[in-house]
């Protein structure tokens, strides 16, 4: 049974309770209980990912890779695996032909700075030369997304037998993510199983995770870029071509002067 105290102890008890409150508001004091809450939070969800790659590495043994964007939900995704694994796993990265010069340098040096295993994929045929046939890619018809993001990195891991892909693929996303969970199995790819570590980190958790452990990330970032893929994508909106003038002038031109004319290129001109 609990110990009871006298209404002496219980009065003491409050008054030094309330001497070490005086100088907070109360304001204050909520602050400190949700910021507490988030360490905690974070601090599970760190382990949490941790269990769910050493249970895939488990399952799966030496058949896994872990796909690299740059961005800096992979990046937290593949230095938690190295965590787990050793530096000997396969680390994808593939190149669409159309991906920001400071992202090709990055992930180099990261491979060479963390002597990562990089593996790079490219897709078979220019994407400017593509486009020049289909035209631009819309919300519609997203026509770029399979030969120049998917197949590559799909054909090189069904070659050397790779069935196991993790990533940093999180539900704050988008819609669509909304419900992963952190295995799971594509339709459009049957032959890959990926694994979702940080399937339920917000954005902040991720800046928590990449500043309290140090690591190096894409530059892109400090310029502006919330997304760091392809840097003609027009699915990106205008003011993703506002910042790629001011930051990426000669890309910019480039776009200006190319056909068919690219269709966030016209709004600005039209602006």
């Amino acid at each position: 049974m609990p110990c009871e105290i006298s209404k002496e102890e219980r009065l003491q008890r409050l008054l030094k309770l309330k001497l070490i409150l005086k100088n907070f508001e109360p304001h204050q004091i909520e602050n400190e209980a949700d910021n507490v809450n988030d360490e905690i939070f974070w601090r599970f969800k760190v382990d949490q990912a941790i269990h769910i790659i050493k249970k895939a590495a488990g399952i799966f043994k030496n058949n896994l890779a872990v796909a690299f964007s740059g961005g800096k939900d992979s990046l937290v995704a593949l230095h938690l695996t190295l965590r787990v694994l050793d530096n000997q796993v396969n680390v994808i990265y593939n190149h669409t032909t159309v991906e920001f010069p400071e992202t090709i340098k990055y992930v180099k040096q990261l491979a060479d700075e963390w002597n990562l295993n990089l593996i790079i994929t490219k897709p078979t045929k220019s994407f400017f030369n593509a486009v020049k046939e289909k035209g631009w890619a819309t919300h519609e018809n997203r026509w770029c997304c399979k030969p120049y993001k998917d197949e590559p990195a799909y054909n090189f891991m069904k070659q050397k037998g790779i069935i196991t892909e993790i990533t940093g693929t999180t539900r704050t996303e988008s819609l669509y993510r909304r419900s992963l969970k952190p295995f799971s199995f594509p339709k459009k790819e049957p032959y890959i199983i990926r694994i979702h570590p940080i399937y339920d980190w917000n954005q902040w958790e991720i800046w928590k995770y990449i500043k309290e452990n140090k690591l190096p990330y894409n530059p892109l970032y400090d310029m502006g870029y919330q997304r760091i893929g392809c840097w003609c994508c027009p699915i990106n909106g205008l003011s993703h071509y506002k910042r790629l003038k001011r930051t990426h002038p000669k890309l910019f031109e480039f776009l200006c002067n190319f056909t068919p004319m690219h269709p966030n290129i016209a709004k600005l001109q039209n602006l």
